[in-house]
């Protein structure tokens, strides 16, 4: 019987406000954060934002080739050291966090999102996060601002963790959370390499989120138990599964 459901984060809860593309909000967060530095009154060249995107799109290119998690601070240390700015740990940090401040604002739940987590906590399920991200700063404070830390524990992202989805370790601080078995707990998301290919490689069951999209399902373990136009879908599916147990 199903008792623990685990989201995903950006695409499955929540998504920024117009759908920006990664390029457009790496964009938006470098010039959010040479907004700042100049306030400090650091000397900074204009060519500092496609510097800093183009470190990220460098670590994006590196993070799809490795289980590890390349992390937000990896691109910001290296450039902020290059334009000869502080980059010792304590202003890394404060750095870290007026970068993600614009992408933040943009952050808004999905249809459905507050509806299926009242739902699952009125069911007397588990539930929790698990997101692929370079900053657990951002999972943290995107998931507080939309008010879903009240509904989600634990939330776990890949940058603490330091692995990404479908490593199992991703995976394994829900099961020991709260002493399930995979096979009482569902993973919902929409990406099938990671969400789908992750619960499968456990023995989970999952839910794939599809929208408007037509995902590629021929990777191995990538093949939902159920697809969901939307999480309205998925809580009837949910719902589905736990009278057909009874």
């Amino acid at each position: 019987m199903v008792r623990g459901v685990i989201f995903d984060l950006g695409g499955t809860l929540a998504a920024p406000e117009n759908h920006l593309a990664d390029d457009a909000l790496d964009r938006l967060n470098a010039g959010g954060l040479l907004r700042w530095l100049r306030q400090r009154g650091l000397q900074v060249d204009g060519d500092f934002v496609e510097a800093l995107v183009d470190e990220r799109r460098a670590n994006e290119v590196k993070r799809a080739r490795v289980a590890s998690e390349v992390t937000a601070v990896d691109a910001l240390r290296p450039v902020l050291q290059r334009y000869h700015l502080p980059h010792d740990d304590g202003f890394i940090s404060e750095a870290e966090v007026a970068f993600f401040q614009p992408e933040l604002l943009t952050m808004r739940p999905l249809p459905g999102a507050p509806e299926i987590l009242t739902r699952l906590r009125a069911l007397g399920l588990r539930a929790g996060l698990a997101s692929n991200a370079s900053s657990d700063y951002f999972v943290q404070t995107c998931c507080q601002r939309l008010a879903f830390d009240a509904f989600l524990d634990p939330i776990v992202s890949s940058a603490a963790v330091g692995w990404q989805k479908p490593d199992r370790r991703m995976f394994d601080p829900f099961l020991s959370a709260w002493s399930l078995t995979p096979e009482q707990v569902v993973m919902v998301g929409d990406t099938p390499a990671a969400d789908i290919a992750g619960a499968k490689r456990l023995a989970m069951r999952s839910i794939l989120i599809q929208g408007r999209r037509r995902p590629d399902l021929s990777g191995a373990g990538a093949r939902p138990d159920a697809i969901a136009a939307d999480l309205f879908a998925v809580a009837g599916t949910l719902e589905q599964w736990i009278a057909g147990a009874r």
